[in-house]
């Protein structure tokens, strides 16, 4: 949110959110799938005067701030608090793992969806970190003596693999879903490089350099499925790091994306620099274009999973399938901050200091 409106937001929030809660009571919120009416459960409740940010574990959420973490469950229930380490932590998420670690230090913590917990020491200050399927995690870090570290460590938080890096700046990284490969996207020169390294082996297994591109996400689609994405183009990349597509956006502005829907992306495209968003698009795990659909509004806030993707937009949020068929829609949504959608289709609506589940 933006940090002049979010006085206005928090008191339109807290409205927002105590009518759902009554209408939870009642038993009804209405929805603009064929005029049916659905459910909704007890809200969540966390502090909603930090700089929050909402991250889905499983079928629940944490809520991190400078100020500490909450993990709830898919009901809304706490499972854990903690006051925080972390100034302005990052996290990610996979599955039922997540990951918080800041850059300011070399102390990061894994969570799982039934609220355990383990600290982790990594080899310098965390830059960034990615969490498979499998509760595998990769953290990048900056190391004195090399220009940054990609260290793999099992669920357990047990170290079993590391990339120390002389001549290139780690950018992303990613493990593939069997947990043997890592992927890793430094910048090198004017343009980028991916490396494969087989975590049987020292040496990079297959390599990818884009001369004079710029890209800063990495994410694996599949088991031999990368995407790259950069502010005009996303890459596509089999198991060998060999190309197998592109799709090129050059004429339009990327505006915001979500990469973790089952085997599909989904970016949101504008035709201005300072505009909105003017279209979704979906690729598949190939690049192929699944849909593309124009938006009625600006889009606020993205999230995928499963086949599912939630879409906030000023005044409502819309669910919608891979293709951008849509699924549901949630209107009268002012003051709503994210909508986090879970792999059944349902999504968690967070406004003020609560969240309500919504199922259309």
């Amino acid at each position: 949110m933006k940090p002049v409106a979010k006085g206005l937001l928090r008191i339109l929030g807290s409205l927002f959110l105590l009518l759902l809660v009554v209408l939870a009571v009642a038993g009804i919120v209405q929805s603009s799938r064929s005029g049916e009416q659905t459910e909704t459960v007890t809200p969540f409740s966390f502090d909603p005067y930090g700089e929050n940010r909402f991250t889905p574990v499983g079928r629940g959420m944490l809520v991190t701030s400078d100020a500490g973490l909450t993990l709830f469950d898919e009901t809304g229930k706490t499972l854990l608090t903690r006051t925080s380490a972390y100034t302005e932590p990052l996290t990610a998420s996979c599955g039922g793992t997540a990951a918080v670690w800041s850059q300011d230090s070399s102390q990061a913590l894994l969570i799982t969806d039934k609220g355990e917990t383990l600290e982790v020491t990594l080899s310098g200050n965390g830059i960034g970190g990615k969490v498979n399927e499998a509760g595998w995690t990769v953290f990048l870090a900056r190391e004195s003596g090399s220009k940054g570290v990609a260290t793999v460590l099992k669920p357990d938080g047990q170290a079993v693999y590391r990339v120390r890096l002389g001549s290139s700046y780690p950018v992303d990284a990613d493990l593939s879903p069997d947990s043997g490969t890592l992927a890793l996207l430094t910048l090198q020169g004017a343009g980028s490089h991916v490396g494969l390294y087989s975590l049987n082996q020292e040496e990079e297994l297959y390599g990818w350099t884009g001369e004079e591109a710029v890209f800063f996400e990495l994410e694996y689609l599949g088991s031999n499925a990368l995407l790259l994405l950069s502010t005009d183009r996303a890459v596509f990349l089999n198991g060998a790091a060999g190309p197998v597509s592109e799709f090129d956006f050059s004429g339009e502005y990327l505006k915001d994306y979500a990469l973790t829907g089952e085997g599909f992306a989904v970016l949101a495209l504008g035709r201005n620099r300072n505009g909105s968003a003017a279209r979704l698009v979906t690729l598949d795990r190939e690049g192929r274009l699944l849909a593309s659909l124009e938006v009625p509004g600006e889009v606020e806030s993205l999230s995928a999973a499963g086949r599912w993707i939630s879409v906030l937009y000023p005044d409502k949020v819309t669910l919608y399938d891979s293709e951008l068929r849509e699924k549901g829609s949630l209107e009268n949504a002012s003051g709503v901050q994210t909508a986090l959608v879970r792999e059944d289709g349902s999504a968690i609506i967070v406004a003020g200091g609560g969240a309500t589940i919504y199922e259309p």
